[in-house]
Order: structure tokens, then sequence, then C-alpha cells
């Protein structure tokens, strides 16, 4: 019985692979909509309209990235930028429907071993400090983009 918990808590402290869809308008991760009830109704605003940057800053998400990624030693390679799009909601939640954003390092569309991009989700649903923002004395959801650049298959920057 020891042994059965102990796998069941190893599974659950792995990254959980993401459902992925591509559609003409893009590519999406976790494309459920969970919705707060009591941010149902309210705007959403985006990110640089309500302060909503992530509050740890660029150098420590690309050390807490850096140390995610290497906990399984797997290499990754190719150069250029994975960006997430995705709400928090008026409580400070971020919301699961996540919109990927890949391209190389002259801006041009390309894509990245899934595995990666899986790992940098993994590691951006760990991030659980968003906060709550208002807009003219109003509670307001918003959307936001949290971008890695790669070199190398290493993560260089992390762009809130």
């Amino acid at each position: 019985m020891k042994c059965l918990c102990a796998g069941f808590l190893f599974l659950l402290s792995l990254p959980s692979r993401a459902q992925y869809l591509s559609f003409n308008g893009g590519e999406y991760l976790d494309t459920t909509t969970t919705r707060n009830p009591a941010c149902a109704k309210v705007p959403t605003a985006p990110y640089f309209a309500v302060d909503g940057k992530y509050p740890l800053s660029s150098a420590t998400l690309v050390r807490e990235a850096t140390a995610f990624l290497a906990h399984d030693s797997r290499k990754f390679g190719g150069s250029g930028y994975v960006t997430f799009r995705f709400v928090i909601d008026c409580a400070g939640f971020r919301q699961p429907m996540t919109q990927v954003l890949q391209t190389d390092a002259n801006y041009m569309p390309t894509h990245f071993r899934p595995e990666l991009v899986n790992e940098l989700y993994a590691f951006l649903k760990t991030l659980k400090d968003w906060r709550a923002a208002t807009h003219s004395g109003y509670a307001v959801s918003y959307f936001t983009y949290l971008t890695f650049k790669i070199t190398d298959g290493k993560v260089v920057a992390v762009i809130p």
C-alpha cells in the first residue's frame, strides 16, 4: 500500500501534459474555460492597463524556469520565443485556456519541440502569485502574456 501511495504521489508531482488544440486562429493549451462566478460579468482589460505584471523579477523567473527544466536532465534545442497568453480573473487566479505563440529568433512563426512547450507551460502553472486588478475602482480580469526567450534550448530571459 505504501508503494502504491508513493507512486501516486510521484505521478502527481510530475508536470502534467496539457491538452493541445490547433485552430485557424492559433494554438491553445488547456482549452477549458473555468470561470470564477464572481468574475463572470467583470470587464477584461489588457495587462498594461492594470499593471498586471507577475510580481517576481524576470531574473528570478529565469532562474526558476531553468531549475524547473533541469529536473529531468532533458536537452532541448532551438532559439526564439515561446509566449503564453492567458487571463487572470478578477480574484487573481490564472484561467486555464492559454494561447501559445512561437517564433524563431527573427520573429518568424516556428514550432519548438512539444516537450519543451509542455515543460514551459507546466512551469507557468506553478506561478501562483498573480495579482487581482482594478481599473477606475472596479475589479477587472486581465489578459496577460509570459514570454520565454530561448537560446540553444535554454531559457535566457522571461519577459512579462
